[in-house]
């Protein structure tokens, strides 16, 4: 699904698959951010094919966190050449393959990888007609990362599970599943108060589940997302 020019959307509900997955362009290749379910590697394959994206062409994967429909296809991506890139925090999980051994959610799996680049501090990728920012928000998971990127006419939030947004008008936001040992809703409330008052400039938000958001919304999803953590979840 095209989503801009240079953005296109491989996987997701849309393809009958959990978790979604975009596809940047830039000079040279391309970036993914989240790999998706690994259930869901035919449904990106195909799509990639349909859009003439080749798949050595994919340079890195951008992991927003660790759970199963977000990086199931790192591994597969990962033998093409692909860098996999993860928050730190997060790392231990997607080399276990699962979420760890304490956790009940044992049927949260995928196969195991070794990420190539662990984001630490906030840092910076620059590529060819392309910057991409990157904001660590731990509560959804210790390792959490929002991506930020100024793609052509947009100022893209990737947002992964830390909020989307939902509703016919997109005028609700919601945060993702708290089923994660790691889950903290205090430090939840640190990294929304962090990106509030960062007051990035933002016309389009694309999460991790839900639809593309764009717009005065999309910029004002963050203050939505913010209020709906502070009445639900605290």
């Amino acid at each position: 699904m095209k989503i801009r020019e240079r953005i296109i959307q491989v996987s997701g509900a849309e393809f009958g698959e959990l978790g979604n997955v975009y596809v940047i362009s830039y000079k040279s290749g391309y970036i993914m951010i989240d790999a998706g379910m690994s259930s869901a590697l035919n449904v990106i394959k195909d799509n990639l094919k349909y859009w003439g994206i080749e798949e050595e062409k994919i340079t890195h994967i951008f992991v927003t966190h660790a759970h199963d429909d977000h990086c199931g296809c790192c591994a597969y991506f990962q033998k093409k050449g692909t860098k996999i890139c993860i928050g730190a925090e997060d790392a231990k999980m997607m080399k276990a393959g699962n979420l760890g051994i304490n956790s009940p959610c044992t049927n949260h799996v995928m196969p195991q990888c070794n990420p190539d680049i662990e984001i630490g501090n906030e840092e910076i990728f620059e590529f060819k007609g392309l910057k991409l920012y990157t904001y660590k928000m731990p509560g959804h998971t210790d390792g959490t990362v929002v991506y930020y990127a100024e793609i052509d006419q947009d100022k893209v939030l990737f947002t992964g599970d830390f909020f989307f947004p939902y509703g016919e008008r997109g005028e609700f936001a919601s945060t993702g599943w708290k089923g994660d040992l790691s889950y903290s809703p205090e430090k939840m409330t640190q990294s929304f108060s962090r990106l509030y008052d960062m007051k990035l400039d933002v016309n389009l938000v694309l999460s991790g589940h839900g639809i593309p958001l764009f717009g005065e919304k999309a910029q004002d999803l963050t203050r939505v997302a913010f209020k709906y953590h502070i009445l639900n979840n605290r």
